[in-house]
């Protein structure tokens, strides 16, 4: 096993605390911007709308290393992987065209 993929097992153990009513799971980010490939773990208390997000690890853009770094997180993980591309952004919320509690109008 890689260093990269030890530390990712050390924080992911680190941060996932099987909460009772909590949902994890695990994002993988290819980053365009920075040219590297995160991986987080985000959490979500059932009935909430809030995600905590902790990243677990931060490697150079190498798609090599990435395959081998996600085939060692399958041997100790079951925990669903949603991976994301910076060149398909997500938009979680609508665009805040009028607040008139902090100026915008």
């Amino acid at each position: 096993m890689r260093k990269e993929s030890r530390d990712l097992k050390a924080r992911y153990e680190r941060y996932f605390l099987r909460e009772y009513k909590y949902r994890y799971w695990l994002l993988a980010v290819n980053n365009h911007f920075f040219d590297r490939y995160y991986f987080f773990i985000e959490k979500q208390r059932t009935g909430s709308k809030l995600v905590h997000s902790r990243e677990l690890l931060a490697i150079k853009r190498d798609p090599a290393l990435y395959r081998e770094v996600l085939r060692d997180l399958r041997t100790f993980t079951q925990l669903r992987l949603i991976e994301r591309d910076t060149h398909q952004l997500v938009h979680p919320t609508k665009d805040i065209t009028h607040d008139i509690y902090h100026g915008h109008s």
